[in-house]
């Protein structure tokens, strides 16, 4: 950020001397100077060129009765909307009154501000204070801006911080970050099967106020907002909104972040309409596999101080200290047809940081963008992300593809009998199995309790100790939901013999229980896991009969345990 300077001597203030004030002591009034460029929240929105008003969030803007004034900024229509938010008492008074015995009643404010700016055909937020953002409807945020200026305006090589969100049915968030910086290539992130939903590095556009001039490095960072120093006057700003405007419609995309823009967003119309459709029937089910719960990218930061959250969806309001996803579905299955995306989109849920669900650590995010779903439409991959369509690209597709089939075209060192129609479920298959006497020892529903898995009955090794010590999990799905369990179950149970020799131990107990006699002793390392997976109607494991989010699941479960030197099969039981 630069400033701008005074010209006067060093160790000379800006003064003025009322008239008869001694000439031996000086009377000073220090002049407050603008800077020339201020960090500020940059949102592109979807509003009316003739009405700015149309963005805004007027339950909150009415609920705390804030200014509202219409404006212009060097020539260009604006809004202005500001005021601040009193709390007589702050939450945790109570606490240290309770602690100490001495009454304490400390008061704060917080205030902020909303400056809407029509420029061209586009209209920026800007946001400031603490509230400011709050004052924006989120449905009219342009959830994509901060990313795709973002790729197209900073070093590769100088990345600060990324989130990237799994594509997989288990919605994981992943945050890295490296205060100095470093190439895009090492945060390991893969050319398909993430969102990157924030990035942060050093600018490389030398056309914005804050970069002319400068010797030092300019940072910026991009989500669906983007937080960067623009001009402090009213036409410098002005010129620093078009430029933003013509690098994301005009540049592309840096060849080496590229690949982030390969999960596209898809534009509201007919398309996301009958997707709509689609994934309102998805809300009906119970625990449907494509369905996943994701914490919301803006909620990111504050999800690890949520003590409590609160669930509104029409016409119901309920405080948890725990989400899942069944506790969304329960207000959405006794719906009908067509209402129950409407009823997420119009609910909300809010992270709270008091065990009563009272305080909000930030405002309330609608409901339907806890939701993570994926939708097939011919050969194309919907994801629903955040409440809004994204297509996985074809590269990314094909990538993807490639992988899988290079995974399930190994040839496998076991081979499984056929799920034939008489055995029942799992249980059945991996006795039958075990009862063949040919090395196979049956260890499902055996437990390992051990330090780090203490809760409930503690974990599964394997369904089945191959001859050569294998640890073989067995799955009979048709979805992605159970085999992405599977391949979790996998990566837990090798973490867990390869660094607990508790579990080792209770391991080696149950084998001799089984199987007295077979080979294996406290000494023993997972050298090898076998995926064995039955898909229903006689189907083969295949690129094309494994969904994308498993596909995801089993990619990322292969490297990371062969980075532990374990080998992975995937075996295609037939049905």
């Amino acid at each position: 950020m630069s400033e701008t300077t005074s010209n006067r001597p060093p160790g000379r203030d800006d003064e003025t001397r009322p008239d008869g004030a001694s000439r031996g002591r000086r009377t000073t009034r220090r002049v407050s100077r603008p800077r020339s460029t201020y960090r500020t929240t940059v949102y592109r929105v979807h509003a009316d060129l003739e009405s700015l008003a149309t963005v805004l969030n007027h339950r909150y803007l009415r609920a705390n009765d804030f200014t509202t004034m219409t404006t212009e900024v060097a020539g260009a229509p604006a809004l202005l909307v500001h005021g601040h938010v009193p709390q007589p008492v702050a939450d945790w008074c109570p606490v240290v009154t309770g602690l100490t015995g001495d009454t304490m009643t400390v008061s704060h404010s917080s205030a902020g501000c909303v400056l809407l700016i029509a420029v061209d055909d586009q209209v920026y937020a800007l946001t400031y204070g603490t509230i400011g953002r709050f004052m924006i409807d989120p449905e009219r945020i342009d959830p994509g801006f901060g990313i795709a200026f973002a790729i197209r305006a900073i070093e590769p090589e100088q990345i600060r911080r990324v989130t990237r969100r799994v594509l997989a049915s288990t919605g994981r968030v992943e945050r890295s970050l490296v205060p100095g910086g470093q190439h895009i290539r090492r945060y390991s992130i893969e050319g398909w099967g993430e969102i990157v939903g924030q990035l942060s590095g050093h600018l490389t556009n030398t056309q914005l106020t804050v970069a002319r001039g400068s010797a030092r490095p300019v940072s910026i960072a991009g989500a669906e907002s983007l937080q960067i120093a623009v001009s402090t006057d009213p036409a410098g700003l002005l010129d620093d909104l078009r430029e933003i405007s013509r690098v994301c419609a005009r540049e592309s995309p840096s060849p080496d972040l590229e690949f982030i823009a390969q999960v596209r967003p898809i534009h509201p119309g007919d398309s996301t309409a009958r997707l709509d459709v689609l994934l309102d029937g998805l809300l009906g089910s119970y625990g449907h596999p494509d369905l996943g719960l994701a914490v919301p990218a803006s909620q990111i930061e504050y999800e690890a101080s949520a003590q409590s959250y609160v669930i509104k969806v029409p016409y119901r309001a309920e405080r948890t200290p725990d989400l899942d996803l069944d506790t969304i579905l329960e207000r959405t299955r006794g719906r009908p047809a067509g209402r129950r995306l409407e009823a997420l989109k119009i609910g909300s849920i809010g992270m709270c940081a008091d065990s009563d669900g009272r305080e909000l650590l930030t405002p309330a995010v609608a409901a339907h963008k806890w939701i993570t779903a994926e939708i097939s439409l011919g050969a194309a991959r919907m994801i629903y992300h955040e409440g809004r369509w994204y297509e996985i690209g074809v590269e990314h597709l094909a990538i993807l593809r490639a992988e899988i089939e290079q995974i399930l075209t190994r040839t496998p060192t076991i081979a499984l009998p056929p799920w034939t129609g008489d055995l029942a479920n799992e249980d059945a298959y991996n006795r039958m199995v075990a009862e063949q006497g040919t090395g196979y020892v049956l260890l499902d529903k055996h437990f390992l309790k051990t330090r780090q898995h203490r809760r409930g009955p503690g974990i599964e090794a394997c369904d089945l100790l191959g001859p050569a010590n294998e640890l073989i999990h067995v799955k009979r799905a048709e979805r992605s939901a159970p085999l992405s369990h599977l391949f979790a179950q996998g990566e837990v149970s090798v973490d867990a013999l390869i660094h607990e020799a508790e579990a080792r131990e209770r391991l080696v107990a149950q084998v001799h229980a089984e199987r007295p006699g077979h080979p294996i002793d406290t000494t023993f390392r997972p050298r090898k896991v076998v995926y064995a997976i039955a898909l229903g109607e006689g189907n083969r494991l295949t690129a094309d009969t494994l969904f994308t989010f498993s596909q995801v699941a089993l990619y990322r479960t292969v490297r990371r345990l062969r980075g532990d030197n374990v080998d992975v099969e995937v075996v295609s039981i037939r049905t």
